[in-house]
């Protein structure tokens, strides 16, 4: 096994689920014929057995196969999984190293061209807590709910992509409803940030196919000082702490036309911006250019009261002491995370981790953790996993579809 330092590596996680589509891809690979990217597949333990044809590929890659065993506890969208095959691949690697990480099933050769001609680039300093020495690159988030952002194809330096793997466990009982995108990126940019870590606790989650029940969600957040604080805090936190990964040559043209729209509109409804995707049945937007976030972060929209609330907190927490008056709203953070739970509560949405203050006294009512034993010796199990991997494929191929009517 090689250990000296390389210059990039392709870091490749998971199961392999599509032989077919991921033997394509490495035939792509060897075709690429690129000898300053190595190759990685972190998987589990007899995994690779089960394909002869890609082990041989890999092998002509001259691949290094780094593999466990599975854990056997299960947490939302198997985001334990993820952090371990992550954090053992980048155990092959040297800091200084420039990663792109993948999975076996949802990969392509455009993505490795892209990633060969990007360069790392040096974050600024933070002006609130920035933990990456460079920007990690990512290709979208969801633009009304904070630090979700997607965990399946990102691109940075070694040193601060393990920055992604310790997975805090307690998240998974002090947030509700906490999506795996959400746990992922939190591990690293909550850091000692009373906004998100306040918001979190009321985390609502995305709602799917419920279009009375995505218009409550829209209404209440809309009108939440916490939602304004927390947009502000992670378009601060993201800009100072991320890049997008695709090539955005239409950065600034994009910002622009956001003016046309309020934060409202940008959040939730289906305008036609490049860069912005609108999910058909969570009926929220994605956002898939910086110029979006842009927008966000230097207050190029249309006046609403939204959108004012997210421009003040863009004016307190953005400057100089940003940090500084993060810790000294705390108190209010309490008040507002009350009101934003008890109006998550009229609408339906219950199970907020928000403390409750009294007379010498702070309560949470905390709620089960979002796990359980995957038994994954188990042949019962296992079938039970393949048919659910096949039944995600199904459904991100429907919403695929959906979307693009």
């Amino acid at each position: 096994m090689t250990t000296m330092s390389e210059r990039r590596a392709l870091l490749i996680c998971g199961l392999i689920r599509d032989h077919q589509r991921f033997g394509d891809y490495l035939d792509g690979l060897l075709r690429l014929r690129r000898g300053d990217l190595r190759v990685i597949l972190s998987t589990w333990t007899g995994e690779l057995a089960r394909y002869p044809g890609i082990a041989r590929r890999l092998a002509e890659l001259g691949a290094d196969i780094a593999e466990q065993t599975q854990p056997d506890l299960k947490l939302p969208g198997h985001i334990l999984h993820q952090a371990m095959t992550l954090d053992l691949g980048l155990s092959l690697l040297d800091d200084d190293v420039f990663v792109l990480k993948v999975r076996p099933d949802i990969s392509s050769l455009g993505d490795v061209q892209e990633f060969l001609a990007l360069a790392p680039e040096p974050a600024e300093p933070g002006r609130l807590a920035a933990p990456f020495g460079h920007r990690v690159h990512v290709v979208g988030m969801f633009g009304a709910h904070p630090l979700y952002i997607n965990d399946i194809i990102f691109a940075g330096m070694a040193r601060d992509l393990r920055r992604l793997c310790p997975l805090p466990f307690g998240f998974g009982l002090k947030y509700p409803r906490l999506a795996p995108e959400q746990w992922l990126w939190a591990t690293a940019l909550v850091a000692d940030n009373p906004v998100l870590d306040a918001y979190l606790g009321v985390n609502p989650g995305l709602i799917f196919g419920e279009d009375a029940g995505n218009a409550g969600l829209r209404h209440v957040l809309a009108g939440a000082p916490l939602f304004a604080r927390a947009l502000a805090v992670t378009a601060i936190v993201v800009r100072d702490s991320l890049a997008y990964f695709h090539p955005d040559t239409r950065r600034a043209e994009i910002a622009e036309a956001c003016a046309e729209y309020t934060l409202d509109a940008l959040l939730w409804d289906a305008v036609e911006i490049p860069g912005l995707d609108h999910h058909p049945t969570a009926r929220t937007n994605t956002f898939l250019s910086a110029g979006l976030l842009d927008a966000v972060h230097d207050g190029r929209y249309r006046p609403s009261p939204l959108g004012e609330r997210v421009w003040a907190a863009m004016a307190r927490y953005g400057g100089m002491g940003g940090m500084a008056s993060l810790q000294r709203d705390r108190g209010a953070l309490a008040a507002d995370a009350a009101e934003l739970a008890e109006g998550l509560r009229r609408i339906g949405i219950g199970g907020s981790q928000n403390p409750v203050d009294g007379a010498h006294l702070r309560h949470v009512e905390r709620g089960r953790g979002p796990w359980s034993l995957a038994e994954t010796g188990s042949g019962y199990a296992a079938a039970l996993e393949a048919e659910v991997n096949q039944l995600r494929r199904t459904v991100d191929q429907l919403q695929a579809r959906l979307a693009s009517k």
